[in-house]
C-alpha cells in the first residue's frame, strides 16, 4: 500500500507526536498517580494509628471504671445497695460520654442497681415507654424488694445526683442473671466485653463490659457492668475518615460489621445498618469486606461494579484491648487522591491535543506546499506513462531534488515525444505498461492492412524542392495519420516515399478492425478533398490517393537486430493488401478490397464487385470490390448514395449479363451504362472484353479470372 507524501508526513508527525505525548503524560500521570496512592496509604496509616489512639481512650477507661467499682463494691459490699452506692457510680461516669450507664447485679436474689446518663435526643424511657420528665439528665435505676417484699422495678429521673425531676415503678420482669454480660462475666477472670447488641432501655446499639465480684468465701456475689454506647466510637469513626466518599469500618472476629460511618450516615442509621446480623446496606462496604475477605491484605484495590469507580482499601486488626481486637477499615475512592491528578491530566491532555492539533494543520499545510509540486511532477510522469505527451512541462522548484526531478520528466517527455514520432503510440504505450524489455518476435493475429499511394506523385515531384516537398507532404501524412488513429486506433506501420501502410487490431484488439479500416479509408479519401481545396496555392496538390484494403492472418510484432527493432506486419496478406492497392490503375477506382473485406464489412458500406483476379506476383484467384461509401454517413460524404445505389443496380445487371456470357448483350449493356458510370475505365475494360469475347469466346470451362501482368 503507498501513500501520499503529504499524508505519510503528516500522519509520521501526528503518530511521532501521538506516541511521545501519550508516553510522557503516561509516565507523568503514573508517577503521580503511585506518588498519591502512597499518601494514600500514608493518610491510611496515619488515620488507623489515630483512630487506635481513640479508640483506648475511649475502651480504657470504660475498663477501668468497671474494675473500680468491682474493687468498691468488694470493699463495702452494702453500699451499693443505698443511694450512695447509686451516687459513686454516678460520679464514675459523669466525665464519661461513652459510657450510657453503670449497673450492678446481685447472685443471690437478682437485685439490680443502674445509674444510668439519659442520651440527647432520647424522648421517652420507662417500663411503660412514657416521656421522660423535663430537665432530666440521670436515671437511678434499682430492682429491689426492701419495702413491700415483692421486686419492685423504680426509675428515679434526676436533672443532677439528689435532685429529683419524677419517679415511675413497675413490676420487675427484669433479671440481670439472665443477659449475656452477666453470663459471660460471672466465670471468667478479668473483664469480659460482650458482643454487639442492642441495648433493651434504648433500642441503640452497644457493647457491655463487666467484671464479677467475689464474696469473701470466693462465691459470686454478681457482676458489675458499665455499656459502651456506639456514639463515641461513630465519633472517632467519623474523625478519621477520609474524603467526603470516604468509609471507615470495624468488624469482629466473625466479619459482621461492629461501627459504619460514611456518606450515608453511621450505623446508628436502622435503615442502613440491620442489628440483627451486622450486615451493612453500603454496597462499597459490603464489596470491600468480600474483596479483603478473599485477600487479606493490609492495603487492597478494588473497582464497584454499580459506579465503575475505583477504591483504595485498608483492612487490619488494631491492637487487642480487654480481649478485644476488631478488624478497623477504611476505604477511599481513588480519585480522592488522583482525581485531580486526572483533571490536570486531561487538561495537560486538551491543552497538548490543542497545540498538536495546530501543529498537525501546520505540518500538513507545510508538507502540501512541499508536496503540492511533487504531486505535479507524479502527474505529469503518470500522463508520460499512458503516452500523454500533449502540452509543455515547464516547472521551477527552490527544492533542488524536486527541481532536478521536473527538469529530468521534462527531458524525458521531450525525448519520447521524438521517439512516438518513429513508433505507433500504441507500440509504445504497451511497451511503457509493460515495464519489460523489448524484444525480437512476434504473434500471429488477424489485420486489417491498408496500402494507400499517391496518383502521377513521382511526375509531380521531379522538379520539386526537397525541403518544400517534404513540408507540404508532411500535411498530407498528418491528415491521413488523423483519420487513420481516430477510425479505430490504427496503427501507421511505415511511411514509404508518399505511401503509407496502415493496419488495425495491433498492438490493441479491436474485434471491429474490417469496419474500422473502409471508415478510414473513406475518411483519407474525404481528407484528401479538403486538402486539395485549401491547398490551391500549391504546386503539389492537388492529390489523389488511391487505398487498398485485406485481411487475414499475418505476424505482427518487433522485427530486427538487438540494436534495431521495428514494429511490424509480416505475410502473404501484407503483399496482397499493397498489390490490390496498384489495381487502382488498372481499374480507374479510388478504394479496392480483397473478398474477405467485402465478406466481413457491416452492411453500412456500399461495396461493388469489380473483377476475379490473380495480382502480379501471387497465384491464387481473388474477388476484388470497390468501396464507395459509408451508407450511414451522408454529411461528409464524396458521393451521393442514391445515386451511387442506381448505378450499382445499373452495373450489377452489366455483370449478371457478362457472368452468363451473353458477350452481345452485356456489351450494349455496358455501353448504356458508360455515360453515367462514375469510373468509366472500369466500364471500358469490360466493353472491350466483351468485344474480344464476342470475336473469340472463352473456352467452355472458363473461369473468369484475369491474371494481372503488372502492378
Amino acid at each position: 500500500m503507498k501513500i501520499r507524501l503529504q499524508i505519510g508526513v503528516t500522519a509520521a508527525f501526528t503518530t511521532i507526536a501521538v506516541v511521545m505525548l501519550g508516553v510522557t503524560v503516561a509516565f507523568l500521570y503514573n508517577s503521580n498517580r503511585n506518588l498519591a496512592l502512597q499518601t494514600a496509604r500514608a493518610e491510611m496509616e496515619s488515620a488507623r494509628q489515630k483512630s487506635v489512639d481513640g479508640l483506648i481512650n475511649v475502651i480504657l477507661p470504660v475498663g477501668q471504671v468497671v474494675t473500680t467499682t468491682a474493687d468498691m463494691i468488694t470493699s463495702f459490699p452494702g453500699a451499693i445497695s443505698e443511694p450512695t452506692g447509686g451516687s459513686v457510680m454516678a460520679s464514675q461516669i459523669k466525665g464519661l460520654p461513652q459510657i450510657y450507664g453503670l449497673f450492678f447485679g446481685f447472685e443471690d436474689d437478682g437485685r439490680f442497681f443502674q445509674v444510668i446518663k439519659i442520651p440527647d435526643g432520647l424522648k421517652t424511657f420507662g417500663p411503660r415507654n412514657a416521656p421522660i420528665p423535663k430537665d432530666s439528665k440521670i436515671i437511678y435505676r434499682t430492682i429491689d424488694d426492701a419495702l413491700s417484699g415483692e421486686k419492685t422495678d423504680s426509675y428515679l429521673y434526676q436533672s443532677d445526683w439528689g435532685t429529683v425531676t419524677g419517679k415511675e415503678e413497675s413490676a420487675a420482669t427484669y433479671d440481670p442473671r439472665t443477659r449475656a454480660w452477666y453470663e459471660g462475666a460471672k466465670d471468667k477472670d478479668g473483664i469480659f466485653v460482650s458482643p454487639f447488641y442492642t441495648f433493651n432501655s434504648t433500642n441503640k446499639p452497644g457493647v457491655t463490659f463487666a467484671k464479677r465480684v467475689l464474696n469473701p468465701d470466693r462465691s459470686l456475689m454478681g457482676v458489675v457492668g458499665a455499656d459502651l454506647t456506639l456514639e463515641s466510637v461513630n465519633k472517632i469513626l467519623g474523625d478519621i475518615r477520609i474524603g467526603e466518599q470516604g468509609r471507615v469500618f470495624m468488624l469482629d472476629a466473625q466479619q459482621r460489621v461492629l461501627a459504619y460511618n460514611g456518606p450515608y450516615g453511621s450505623n446508628e442509621n436502622e435503615t442502613l445498618f440491620k442489628i440483627d446480623n451486622r450486615t451493612i446496606s453500603d454496597p462499597i462496604v459490603s464489596r470491600a469486606i468480600v474483596s479483603w475477605t478473599g485477600n487479606p491484605d493490609t492495603f487492597f484495590e478494588f473497582i464497584d461494579e454499580t459506579d465503575g469507580k475505583k477504591y483504595l482499601g485498608s483492612a487490619a486488626p488494631i491492637p487487642e484491648i480487654f480481649g478485644v481486637a476488631p478488624v478497623l477499615g477504611l476505604i477511599v475512592p481513588e480519585d480522592e487522591f488522583v482525581g485531580d491528578i486526572k483533571a490536570t491530566t486531561r487538561n495537560v491532555l486538551q491543552i497538548a491535543t490543542a497545540i498538536l492539533v495546530f501543529t498537525v494543520i501546520l505540518i500538513a499545510i507545510i508538507s502540501r506546499i512541499l508536496s503540492r509540486q511533487i504531486n505535479a511532477v507524479a502527474e505529469e510522469a503518470e500522463k508520460i506513462g499512458q503516452f500523454d505527451l500533449g502540452g509543455d512541462f515547464d516547472m521551477e522548484s527552490h527544492i533542488y531534488e524536486v527541481d532536478a526531478l521536473s527538469k529530468a520528466v521534462a527531458n524525458m517527455k521531450l525525448s519520447l515525444k521524438s521517439f512516438g514520432a518513429y513508433v505507433p503510440a500504441d507500440v509504445v504505450k504497451s511497451i511503457m505498461s509493460a515495464g519489460n524489455p523489448v524484444e525480437i518476435g512476434g504473434e500471429a493475429r488477424e489485420l486489417s492492412i491498408m496500402f494507400t499511394d499517391i496518383e502521377g506523385f513521382t511526375a509531380k515531384t521531379e522538379n520539386y524542392s526537397p525541403t518544400d516537398l517534404a513540408l507540404e507532404l508532411s500535411n498530407y501524412f498528418a491528415a491521413m495519420e488523423q483519420q487513420i488513429t481516430i477510425n479505430g486506433n490504427g496503427t501507421i506501420d511505415k511511411y514509404i516515399g508518399d505511401a503509407i501502410m496502415a493496419f488495425w487490431n495491433a498492438p490493441t484488439n479491436d474485434p471491429d478492425h474490417v469496419d474500422h479500416a473502409c471508415k478510414a479509408a473513406l475518411a483519407c479519401r474525404l481528407a484528401g478533398r479538403r486538402l486539395n481545396s485549401i491547398s490551391q496555392d500549391s504546386r503539389l496538390f492537388p492529390l489523389y490517393t488511391r487505398f487498398g484494403l485485406h485481411t487475414d492472418q499475418v505476424v505482427v510484432g518487433n522485427v530486427g537486430s538487438k540494436h534495431r527493432l521495428q514494429y511490424t506486419a509480416l505475410g502473404e496478406a501484407v503483399n496482397l493488401a499493397s498489390r490490390i492497392e496498384g489495381l487502382n490503375k488498372i481499374y480507374g477506382t479510388r478504394i479496392l478490397v480483397s473478398e474477405a473485406i467485402e465478406k466481413r464489412a457491416s452492411d453500412k458500406f456500399l461495396l461493388r464487385y469489380v473483377d476475379r483476379v490473380v495480382p502480379l506476383g501471387t497465384s491464387m484467384p481473388i474477388d476484388i470490390f470497390e468501396l464507395i461509401g459509408d451508407r450511414d454517413d451522408t454529411t461528409n460524404a464524396l458521393v451521393d448514395i442514391a445515386t451511387q445505389k442506381i448505378e450499382i443496380a445499373a452495373w450489377d445487371v452489366c455483370m449478371d449479363l457478362y457472368h452468363d456470357q451473353k458477350w452481345a448483350e452485356a456489351h450494349d449493356a455496358f455501353k448504356a451504362h458508360l455515360e453515367a458510370a462514375t469510373t468509366p475505365k472500369l466500364v471500358e475494360i469490360y466493353i472491350e472484353r466483351c468485344r474480344e469475347f464476342i470475336d473469340h469466346p472463352p473456352e467452355k470451362n472458363w473461369d473468369e479470372v484475369n491474371h494481372m501482368t503488372r502492378k
